[in-house]
């Protein structure tokens, strides 16, 4: 849940104000939907490429992590560069650009819940309770772009700056916590507890939450 409200924020006020912040660069209005379409794209190769890494690297926390690296860089440029040529104009937009690569750690976090949640009461509500933390941000994002800080909304970026800080910290804490999960199984299955060793997928399709479960090991 932490997860999706430090993602979703960020994301609806950037989504919602993209063409005001692009267009304060000092972009026409044509422009602004051109680059707009750029946006769109940009968003497309960050979600596939970080796909790709979880797949060949099978580390999706870090991955994740990983991703959120330029979205301090970029946010940041756009709080304390001043706009004054065209080199500054084109490198504000960029960093706008770099902003939006933590969605990949929304995207990632998702498939989480999938592979990482066992139980179909467990698992419905756990889905329920990502939903209206999804909602909560999108709704609170927005919020955020006070029109008396227009052009530069220092007070957005940097409560962007505030949502990165936490996600960051939520996802290595959680890598945390799920690795020592899986050690404190492998330790049952290493002294011979049969639940924890199923190499015959016995209790494979037994209702039981992930922690019930001692055969159940965790993706991070």
């Amino acid at each position: 849940m932490l997860i999706q409200i430090c993602t979703t924020l960020p994301t609806s006020g950037l989504g919602g104000f993209a063409n005001i912040i692009i267009k304060g660069f000092g972009f026409s209005i044509l422009q602004t939907q051109l680059l707009a379409m750029v946006l769109g794209a940009f968003i497309i190769i960050v979600l596939l490429s970080s796909a790709w890494l979880v797949k060949r690297t099978g580390q999706n926390l870090i991955v994740m992590g990983i991703y959120c690296i330029p979205s301090f860089v970029g946010t940041i440029v756009l709080m304390t560069v001043v706009n004054k040529n065209k080199a500054t104009e084109a490198g504000l937009l960029m960093s706008y650009y770099l902003a939006l690569s933590f969605w990949a750690a929304q995207a990632l976090a998702m498939s989480l819940i999938s592979r990482n949640i066992a139980g179909a009461t467990k698992k419905s509500v756990v889905v329920a309770a990502n939903f209206i933390a999804w909602a909560a941000g999108n709704a609170v994002g927005p919020q955020v772009f006070l029109a008396r800080d227009a052009p530069r909304y220092f007070i957005a970026f940097a409560t962007h700056l505030g949502c990165y800080t936490l996600l960051v910290l939520v996802i290595f804490f959680l890598r945390w916590h799920l690795k020592r999960q899986n050690d404190r199984k492998d330790a049952l299955a290493a002294e011979g507890v049969d639940e924890a060793k199923d190499d015959r997928m016995v209790h494979a399709f037994d209702d039981l939450t992930d922690r019930e479960n001692l055969n159940f090991r965790y993706v991070y």
